[in-house]
């Protein structure tokens, strides 16, 4: 059964739509990276799949709960979202701790999970430190790691490595490769940088206009439009659909 698929999906707001028509299937342990230009649909999109927002048309499951089924789904996934906020006087080890008590934790169950995910991400030194001495990297990290403290099915990323120095995203996107390989996790990536793209994800739906312009893995799409690297082929889609 697919961790994560949609069929038709469409969320329109009046004669706009921002995502048209959108089907896809996306299976454990895959990465599964959303690009496109500024206004593409992909922030959209991971709105609808984390039941933000309800679709005006079509239907999606994660993990098999269908769409109209909202809490069980937010149960069963994990949301970093591209401009999340933090607790500055919190520590980061008591900011997942809380987290962990909103799933129906334990005290106990709480703190191991806690220290758990903190040294899973690369910050079990920095438990203890209060949110507001962390780096933008390190914050970024500690929102994956908050949004792996329900262990779900699947993981949403919204430009996780946005404004970071090329090691900050380094230490990001080896962590969603942690996720997939060691979790068995799906995770969607909604990213602007091709080289993500290609360095970390199994697939690619490149969305454009609110509707699907490509979708397969890097080399599939290439060959698809006769490209001969990921950014020609992009470009050629994207122009395309002002034609």
């Amino acid at each position: 059964m697919p961790t994560l698929e949609a069929v038709g999906l469409s969320r329109r707001y009046g004669p706009r739509s921002a995502v048209e028509g959108l089907s896809f299937v996306a299976e454990q342990g895959d990465i599964v990276g959303l690009l496109g230009p500024n206004g593409a649909g992909k922030t959209t999109t991971i709105r609808l799949l984390t039941t933000i927002l309800r679709p005006t048309a079509g239907s999606f499951t994660v993990a098999g709960i269908p769409d109209r089924e909202p809490a069980r789904i937010r149960a069963r996934i994990g949301v970093l979202p591209e401009s999340a906020g933090y607790p500055g006087r919190q520590s980061g080890a008591a900011y997942l701790r809380y987290a962990a008590r909103l799933f129906g934790r334990s005290r106990s169950e709480s703190a191991m999970a806690a220290r758990r995910l903190l040294d899973e991400v690369g910050l079990g030194d920095r438990a203890g430190a209060l949110i507001s001495t962390y780096s933008r990297g390190m914050k970024q990290r500690l929102g994956i790691a908050r949004a792996l403290i329900n262990d779900p099915a699947v993981v949403f990323l919204d430009e996780p490595t946005l404004g970071l120095d090329p090691a900050g995203q380094r230490e990001v996107l080896s962590t969603v490769a942690l996720i997939a390989g060691e979790r068995g996790a799906t995770v969607v990536l909604s990213t602007h940088t091709l080289a993500e793209v290609e360095q970390v994800c199994s697939s690619l739906l490149i969305l454009d206009r609110g509707r699907l312009r490509a979708a397969g893995t890097v080399a599939e799409v290439k060959a698809a439009v006769g490209a001969a690297s990921l950014n020609d082929a992009f470009l050629s889609l994207t122009e395309r659909s002002d034609r």
